[in-house]
């Protein structure tokens, strides 16, 4: 199963829903108070509708209004080559800085890696609990209300978590999204103490089977194109480089 890019776009983009959304041609303007780069950023996949010079006039109008800079989210190949050439020379000639280039993988989750017998127990829970966003927040600082929003902002999801033998805090957790056909793996996260046990495969392997019982046969993540550990660890999952994205903000003035 092959997927063009703006197709798969459009699957990720209700994979982490903005808590306010816009659209200026194909373009798509999402802002969440500030919380996450993705959250917070115009994709500017397709045709704006105008020249886009006009374009990212009408962008960095849009976030100062909400008083929010102007954050652009280019589409890069799978080697991190920007597709948008004009949109990056634009954006260039303004000061643009290009930064926090991640990659987009895909898999088929029939080639994931399966639970096993001993596979450490991995719970979906369809409602956001206390313990699970208090896991999210350990290794992210996280803005109230902008982060509810958005982790529970998909036409739907779950919220996977391996708990710790102790007590009920996860030591492991992820989010997957749900849309026709594509299971979306975010927030990935094990605890600093109980990484190299097995948690990350687990938790995949639970994404792998919930695809499998819901008719989602491909599946998604986004990962820091700089970390080669987790990409290198991923693609041992079965995941394979689609595309990538690239985020171009101005530098904050000094002084």
């Amino acid at each position: 199963m092959t997927i063009s890019v703006p197709a798969l776009e459009v699957v990720m983009a209700d994979g982490w829903r903005a808590m306010e959304e816009d659209r200026l041609g194909d373009w798509l303007l999402r802002a969440s108070l500030g919380f996450t780069q993705r959250g917070n950023s115009a994709l500017t996949v397709g045709n704006p509708g105008i020249d886009v010079t006009a374009a990212v006039d009408v962008v960095e109008q849009w976030y100062a209004a909400r008083s929010l800079p102007a954050r652009l989210c280019l589409v890069t190949d799978a080697a991190g080559t920007v597709a948008e050439a004009q949109v990056l020379e634009t954006l260039l000639a303004r000061g643009y800085v290009p930064a926090s280039a991640t990659l987009c993988m895909t898999a088929a989750t029939a080639d994931l890696p399966p639970l096993t017998e001993d596979s450490p127990a991995v719970v979906a829970d369809a409602r956001l609990s206390r313990d699970w966003l208090a896991a999210f927040a350990a290794y992210r600082p996280i803005v109230p209300a902008a982060a509810e929003a958005i982790l529970t902002g998909s036409r739907s999801q779950l919220f996977l978590s391996v708990a710790d033998d102790g007590g009920p805090a996860p030591v492991a957790i992820a989010r997957m999204s749900i849309y026709p056909g594509w299971a979306g793996v975010h927030a990935m996260w094990v605890s600093p103490a109980r990484r190299r046990e097995g948690l990350a495969s687990a938790i995949i392997g639970a994404v792998a089977l919930l695809g499998e019982q819901h008719h989602m046969p491909r599946a998604y993540l986004h990962v820091e194109r700089a970390n080669e550990v987790a990409r290198a660890a991923y693609a041992r999952m079965g995941f394979r480089p689609h595309h990538g994205h690239v985020y171009l903000t101005r530098p904050a003035p000094r002084g």
